[in-house]
C-alpha cells in the first residue's frame, strides 16, 4: 500500500503546535499507530501558501492509497467554511484545500472554528508493504474499508479550540482516548469515530467551564467499516 501523512502547523505563535506534531509523529512511528515509516510522513511547519499548494499537488499525483492530512494552528469560520492560518504572515487556505487526495482519507484539524474576519484572499512514492505484521494488518484494515474521507475538527463552527504547552486540547485528549480504549479493547483495531467520540466525552466532562465541541464529517458513514485509528497489537 502507498500511503502518506502531511501534517501542517503553524508554529510561528503557538508552542502547543509543535507539541502536537510530535506528538502525532510518535504515536503513527508506533505499533499502536500502525508503525508507519518514518519517509512516509512528512511536517511543513509554517509553510508559504505556494509551498503548500505544490506539496499537496505532488501528493494528489502520487496517486496514494491513503493519506491523512494533520493541521495544528489558528482558524476560522467563514461564509464558505473552515480557513486555516498557516503562518506568521497570515496566509490561509481552506480546509476543503486538503481533502480528496485519496480514495481514503482522514484529515484532522486541531484549531478554532469561531466566526470572525478574514483576510479575503484565502487564495515520493514509497513501497509500504513489508513482512511487518502490523503493517501489513493495519494496512489490509484500511483497504477493507470503503473508500471514504473522515474530518475531524477539533470544534464546532463558531466555537474556539484550546493551546496548551501540552499541545492543542482536542489532540491531548484525542491521542489519550487511544490509550485508554487500548487498555480495555480486545478489538485489533479501534476506528476513528470511536476514537473521536470518546475523545469528545472525556472533553465534555474535563473542560466544563469554558467547552469545545469537537465534530466528525464524514463522505461516507459506516461505523462498522470506518477507518482505523489505532491497532491493537496483542489481539491481532
Amino acid at each position: 500500500m502507498k500511503k502518506k501523512i502531511l501534517m501542517i502547523g503553524d508554529t510561528s505563535d503557538l508552542h502547543g503546535v509543535s507539541v502536537d506534531i510530535r506528538s502525532y509523529y510518535d504515536f503513527f512511528t508506533s505499533p499502536v499507530g500502525g508503525n508507519w515509516h518514518h519517509n512516509e510522513i512528512e511536517t511543513l511547519r509554517s509553510p508559504s501558501r505556494r509551498l503548500l499548494y505544490k506539496k499537496l499537488d505532488e501528493i494528489e499525483r502520487a496517486d496514494y492509497d491513503y493519506v491523512i492530512t494533520i493541521f495544528s494552528g489558528h482558524g476560522k469560520e467563514s461564509i464558505n467554511g473552515t480557513i486555516l492560518v498557516i503562518n506568521g504572515e497570515a496566509d490561509t487556505i481552506d480546509a476543503e484545500d486538503l481533502a480528496n487526495l485519496s480514495p481514503r482519507q482522514l484529515s484532522i484539524f486541531d484549531c478554532c472554528r469561531s466566526y470572525a474576519a478574514m483576510p479575503a484572499d484565502t487564495q515520493g512514492t514509497v513501497l509500504s508493504m513489508s513482512s511487518d505484521p502490523i503493517r501489513k494488518a493495519y494496512e489490509q484494515k484500511i483497504q477493507d474499508s470503503p473508500p471514504q474521507g473522515i474530518y475531524l475538527f477539533a470544534c464546532c463552527e463558531g466555537e474556539t479550540a484550546k493551546d496548551s504547552d501540552v499541545g492543542g486540547r482536542y489532540s491531548v485528549y484525542l491521542l489519550s482516548a487511544v490509550r485508554m480504549m487500548l487498555a480495555v479493547s480486545c478489538s485489533p483495531f479501534i476506528s476513528v469515530d470511536e476514537v473521536h467520540d470518546k475523545a469528545e466525552a472525556l472533553m465534555s466532562q474535563a473542560e466544563t467551564l469554558t467547552p469545545q465541541h469537537p465534530e466528525m464529517l464524514c463522505s461516507r458513514r459506516s461505523t462498522r467499516r470506518c477507518l482505523p485509528l489505532a491497532v491493537n497489537p496483542h489481539y491481532l
